[in-house]
């Protein structure tokens, strides 16, 4: 992955992810080799004031945001270089995907996903998903869908060894991608032991937050998906990222079944590479 650019960690007079007050903080974000252009970034947040609260889920039948997934050339090696770097592997096993596939949590207690594609080019690798825990799985595909994503795949889990989760779990787990882009949604609903719990409500939680996509228009599409019955947090407001290239951006937040907020940010395709 590589540190392309930096917002400065400074007082944010506009009240953007709802806490009711000015906040100090500052964002890195970071993309994997294909650049900023084309590949979805991760946004490192580093929290002043409030500062960070809680720890990372440690526990896969907790509800919400739970792992950043990454395909890699050689799985074997790039364990090893994780676990030099402080990381912890949790479990490692073929996936009901069918992949083989290493969770680990980083020094923080993050969790990563790990999967082995012998087609990336040696010593790269490609963010590849995000996974979820959900309540309702039927209920959640449908928001999906109204969102524009297609359903990919849908497995029976009964072995969850390959993220750390012994015994005899059972879940149903659904890949969601949009039409245009590779990068997936895994969602999990566990059937025994049961889903539970609801995602974090602090934006300054530790661990993953908020899962971003890009909107031609921002206000276009609060106005229409307003008037189709869906319930927004807040209006749209307009962002400037200081300290980068970024132009003036219009965001606005919509949350999932669960609580896991999904951010609009203006990025026309256009502004992309294929």
């Amino acid at each position: 992955m590589r540190h392309t650019m930096s917002s400065p960690t400074q007082r944010q007079t506009q009240d953007l992810l709802g806490m009711g007050r000015a906040v100090t903080s500052g964002a890195s974000f970071v993309y994997d080799a294909r650049g900023p252009r084309t590949s979805p970034a991760v946004e490192v947040q580093n929290w002043v004031n409030p500062l960070p609260v809680g720890t990372p889920r440690s526990d896969p039948t907790a509800v919400g945001l739970h792992a950043l997934g990454f395909s890699v050339p050689d799985l074997t090696d790039t364990v090893c270089r994780l676990q030099s770097l402080g990381c912890t592997v949790l479990g490692s096993a073929t996936s009901p995907f069918g992949w083989h596939w290493t969770t680990l949590a980083d020094p923080t207690g993050v969790r990563i996903d790990v999967v082995d594609d012998a087609t990336m080019p040696p010593g790269t690798c490609r963010l590849r998903h995000v996974r979820a825990t959900v309540t309702d799985l039927a209920a959640s595909v449908a928001w999906y869908g109204g969102l524009g994503f297609d359903v990919v795949d849908i497995i029976a889990v009964d072995d969850a060894s390959f993220i750390g989760l012994q015994g005899e779990p059972r879940a149903e787990a659904v890949r969601l991608r949009l039409p245009d882009e590779p990068f997936e949604v895994v969602l999990l609903q566990w059937i025994s032991p049961r889903s539970h719990g609801r995602h974090y409500e602090q934006p300054n939680h530790a661990g993953l937050y908020r899962v971003a996509l890009c909107v031609d228009d921002t206000r276009a599409s609060y106005t229409a998906m307003s008037a189709a019955g869906w319930t927004f947090d807040r209006p749209p407001v307009a962002v400037k990222l200081d300290g980068t290239s970024v132009p003036l951006m219009w965001i606005c937040f919509v949350t999932d079944p669960d609580g896991i907020p999904y951010e609009f940010v203006e990025r026309p395709r256009s502004a992309f590479r294929s």
